[in-house]
């Protein structure tokens, strides 16, 4: 019987891109690693000239560009899949730079196994070919994972970078998935129950951004706080329980200030 590959459930999707060859390259490095998903996202679909060179060079993964999806932005392909990687070269200089604040391949890659569960979809998502994803792109993400070369040049190109990524992804993913036949892990599948889901996360950040509201903090302060608690989350993995006392005491701290407001008015 056939092995399924660790990176059968992981799609892949790609922003707005520019050149043929790497689109080609990339739908090969996925082949090679047993992905079935393609997404481009952008409005308009990849022009036929740039198709037919990406079907050239993505050998035996050309299947994968005969059936790309489009999806619009990136706030609908949330809505396809659980967990979004962004991929970045560029790291955050200043510790105030949440947004840039990377995890490396192998310390993604084992947040992502804890999370992963039976029915658990993930999707990478890696930038333009020249600009790479914005920091508004960024901030959709789950997870934002970078390469680190050591070297004074960071970017990789796309297919390159993907090799890596994937490569790391698979033996981690590998080794999860069989300590937790074995009993060993504590991680992956036999914690799913316990942890929360993006819904979940975004209503605790909703409720915490009502109380920011109503203490009158700044607005960049507010959207500031925001992408922490994503972040916080992501890397935490906080269970139901936990975000149950976060959401009581975001909502009864707006409440009281709520009331406290009127009285003085």
């Amino acid at each position: 019987m056939e092995r399924k590959a660790p990176l059968s459930r992981f799609a892949v999707a790609i922003v707005e891109p520019e050149f043929g060859t790497n689109l080609g390259y990339l739908a090969r490095t996925m082949a090679n690693f047993g992905m079935q998903n393609l997404f481009v996202i952008s409005r308009k679909k990849v022009d036929e000239e740039n198709l037919s060179k990406a079907r050239l060079f993505a050998a035996h993964g050309r299947w994968l560009i005969g059936r790309i999806g489009y999806v619009p932005s990136l706030e609908k392909l949330k809505r396809k899949y659980k967990i979004l990687i962004g991929t970045t070269a560029i790291e955050g200089r200043r510790k105030s730079n949440i947004t840039r604040k990377t995890l490396g391949v192998e310390e993604c890659a084992a947040a992502v196994a804890a999370r992963m569960g039976p029915r658990s979809n993930i999707c990478f998502v890696f930038g333009r070919d020249t600009t790479g994803l914005t920091n508004e792109e960024l901030r959709a993400c789950d997870y934002t994972v970078t390469i680190r070369t050591r070297s004074n040049y960071n970017t990789l190109n796309v297919s390159h970078a993907a090799a890596i990524i994937f490569y790391v992804f698979t033996n981690v993913m590998r080794k999860s998935s069989a300590g937790n036949r074995s009993g060993q892990s504590q991680t992956g599948w036999n914690r799913t129950a316990a942890l929360a889901t993006r819904k979940e996360r975004d209503r605790v950040v909703l409720l915490f951004q009502k109380l920011a509201e109503e203490a009158e903090f700044k607005e960049f302060k507010s959207k500031l706080l925001q992408e922490t608690l994503q972040r916080m989350f992501n890397r935490g993995e906080p269970s139901l329980r936990e975000l149950y006392l976060l959401m009581g005491v975001a909502s009864r701290a707006t409440s009281k200030i709520k009331r406290l407001s009127k009285r003085a008015s």
